[in-house]
């Protein structure tokens, strides 16, 4: 399972590029739309890992070429949000940096780089007001914008606000059954977690029967698992039950199956949580200030590992005798 199932849902259906063409294509004006050849659009293997961005921008990263022009390509950032972001412009810019940076890397001499297209899918519960503007966020008096001009930098978001679009114009998007599918369970997700009774659950689960119908079994699967984490843990039997009287017969065995992996899962992830914190207390106990390298070494450990340290901790004189216990 997975701690972020709004991230993992759209990088199960926006890797392919059957839905990435399509993504892009509601989100993107046609005058762009134009410009760009989508029958060479590829997922780009970049991907950063930058601790300020944090889960600011994901790893989705498509390159496409320039309509017509052999040799010039166009990277396209497409991220999702699920809350509304007001620095969402600035973290583009830092994330283009990176992005440029790569490709000097990779192409020595260079005395160019390419466009980068920041796209933003929106899935809160209302509709996006933040600034979707670099220009906005600079903290300049107006008479100062005025007169410094083409001097201060712009960059703009293109937003796809799922909250603006019905469900009717999300299911004729030009994207894979699993698409509509992503599209349709990103922008109600936040409504089944607030209000997972039956009644609202078994009313979308049946209002989306014929998608579900049409995917195969892992992609549906995805589906189940993702309107399971969605919904409060102590909502997870409701929602089982929820869904066993919305489904047909021979889908409820995969809910059920699921729904105990994740029960499992939760109780797992509860015991490695409080062994993190108990770990990080003692560490705190022996050598005060923690940096945040320990921090971050501390949380992406396995049970194991913590189990290891936590006995380490009592009689190593250095933290990175910590770390080197067997």
């Amino acid at each position: 399972m997975t701690q972020d199932p709004h991230d993992a849902l759209c990088k199960a259906a926006f890797s392919r590029t059957e839905d990435a063409v399509g993504a892009i294509q509601a989100a993107l004006p046609p005058a762009v739309l134009a410009q760009l050849d989508l029958e060479t659009l590829r997922h780009s293997p970049t991907s950063f890992v930058d601790e300020r961005l944090g889960k600011s921008f994901s790893d989705l990263v498509y390159e496409v070429e320039i309509a017509g022009q052999p040799g010039f390509v166009c990277f396209l950032l497409y991220e999702h949000q699920s809350t509304e972001d007001p620095l969402a412009a600035l973290w583009a810019v830092f994330y283009m940096v990176r992005l440029w940076d790569r490709w000097l890397e990779d192409h020595p001499g260079a005395k160019r780089v390419p466009p980068v297209l920041p796209i933003v899918l929106y899935h809160g519960a209302r509709s996006w007001s933040a600034p979707t503007t670099l220009g906005a966020l600079l903290d300049v008096p107006d008479a100062a914008r005025t007169a410094l001009g083409d001097l201060l930098p712009e960059l703009r978001i293109l937003l796809d606000d799922l909250s603006r679009a019905s469900d009717e114009a999300l299911r004729a998007r030009s994207v894979s059954a699993f698409g509509r599918l992503a599209f349709l369970l990103l922008k109600h997700g936040r409504a089944l977690r607030a209000r997972p009774g039956p009644d609202s659950l078994v009313a979308f689960v049946r209002s989306v029967a014929d998608l579900l119908a049409a995917l195969h079994r892992f992609d549906r699967q995805r589906a189940w698992v993702y309107i399971l984490e969605v919904t409060a843990e102590a909502e997870i039997d409701q929602a089982i039950e929820a869904l066993r009287e919305a489904l047909p017969t021979e889908h409820q065995e995969e809910v059920m199956t699921l729904g105990e992996a994740l029960r499992l899962e939760g109780r797992r992830q509860g015991r490695l949580e409080g062994k993190r914190e108990t770990l990080l207390s003692l560490l705190r106990v022996k050598f005060k200030q923690l940096s945040a390298d320990v921090e971050r070494r501390v949380a992406e450990a396995d049970e194991h590992a913590l189990d290891r340290w936590a006995e380490a901790v009592l009689f190593a004189p250095t933290i990175d005798e910590v770390w080197a216990a067997n």
